[in-house]
């Protein structure tokens, strides 16, 4: 499939201007595709990215390397738009380039320079740990087919100190800003500077986007399935990765764009997702570019909207089952959409479904601004009452 890697494992140094390469998506007797070099740069060794077109070279990106010692893998991997070049399961090139589908995995060499031990096939969803910083929050690198463009950056906080007799849970934090932007504060820190992982015993996740994330497919662009990547990427890697009993339940919070996406992607999927805090977010908008282009480029066309995403009476009555008899959902506000909030509320109300509304005190639109410790409270109180809590 399109999806797919090449690795090596470097056995010798290349010299003079020599080189040795894993490839993926080869086409055209290898005159096509993307190749990962380690160039022997006349003595200044480097690991290069390449997109090779007709047998011409166009390069996408470099990483001063050095000598690499015997037994290092060097790796590429394309997985939908994202071309990545990897050092022994780290990162150090990248790129987003879509040129080249299908093809193949395989390996091409300049000069006498040697490897061994070459593997390729396909590839999927790709995290790789990357370090932790001296708060102790985690950083990894994720591919994503559909978290596109590019590699983004994932965050874990986990617990160190938990409470005694509190269950392991998770809590997906929401971001409202595309990469690590914080114009409205940060919510891993927020949750970070209150120590909820220690006093709610939670691993708390934390996703990077490309663009301004509203949670939902896009139809016309593949790489940009924000909803598939929650529900099929991350979801099922935390799971495997960082659970410790394996009954978590799987938390969300967010506000404002993502305080909606939170509230699509409980309803849409409660077996996945078990809660949500959402907090003063636009629950009265009408259409996909009601709020300019943030929305329109992640939902993409308007029916789209209509159809799988806007918070109408009747898609929260058709998805409303399952929340009919325990509270599962926490709203709050307000900043900017007050009345959004007002009307939500009976929405929910009327559709059967059991919420809890809160204090409606006008805070600032941020992270930090003081709701956070309420919608944790909250949803630790309603998770005792669920199946793990």
């Amino acid at each position: 499939p399109s999806d797919q890697y090449s690795q090596i494992q470097v056995t010798t140094t290349p010299t003079g201007g020599n080189w040795i390469a894993a490839a993926v998506r080869l086409q055209n007797n290898g005159q096509n595709g993307y190749v990962g070099l380690y160039f022997a740069n006349n003595g200044n060794p480097e690991l290069m990215l390449f997109k090779r077109s007709n047998g011409n070279w166009s390069q996408l990106s470099s990483y001063a390397s050095g000598v690499l010692a015997t037994g290092t893998t060097v790796t590429i991997t394309a997985v939908g738009n994202t071309i990545a070049l990897l050092e022994n399961s780290t990162v150090v090139a990248s790129a987003s380039d879509p040129a080249y589908s299908g093809g193949a995995p395989g390996v091409m060499a300049s000069g006498t320079t040697t490897a061994d031990n070459w593997s390729g096939g396909s590839a999927g969803f790709q995290v790789y740990y990357s370090g932790t910083d001296a708060s102790g929050i985690s950083y990894y690198d994720m591919i994503s087919a559909n978290d596109g463009y590019g590699v983004q950056v994932l965050r874990v906080l986990q617990p160190t100190h938990p409470t005694t007799g509190v269950p392991h849970n998770f809590l997906y934090v929401l971001p409202v800003e595309p990469g690590q932007g914080s114009t409205y504060g940060d919510g891993l820190a927020t949750l970070q500077a209150m120590d909820a992982q220690d006093l709610y015993n939670l691993t708390i996740v934390e996703p990077g986007f490309y663009l301004d994330p509203w949670y939902a497919n896009n139809p016309n662009d593949p790489n940009l399935q924000y909803e598939t990547f929650m529900t099929n990427d991350l979801v099922p890697w935390v799971r495997t990765s960082l659970a410790t009993s394996g009954t978590e339940q799987n938390w969300l919070i967010g506000f404002s764009k993502s305080g909606y996406g939170g509230q699509d992607l409980l309803l849409k999927h409660p077996d996945i997702f078990t809660l949500a805090a959402s907090w003063d977010f636009p629950a009265d908008m009408t259409s996909y570019d009601q709020y300019g282009s943030s929305p329109a480029a992640n939902y993409g066309t308007d029916a789209n909207f209509q159809a799988n995403y806007r918070l109408t009476s009747s898609f929260v009555s058709q998805h409303g089952g399952p929340f009919q008899t325990a509270n599962r959902i926490w709203i709050g506000g307000y900043a900017l959409y007050e009345w959004d909030m007002n009307d939500y509320d009976p929405l929910l109300t009327g559709a059967g479904v059991v919420h809890t509304y809160g204090p409606n005190q006008q805070l600032t639109h941020r992270w930090d601004s003081g709701w956070v410790p309420t919608a944790m409270a909250a949803l630790y109180q309603d998770s005792l009452r669920l199946p793990g809590g």
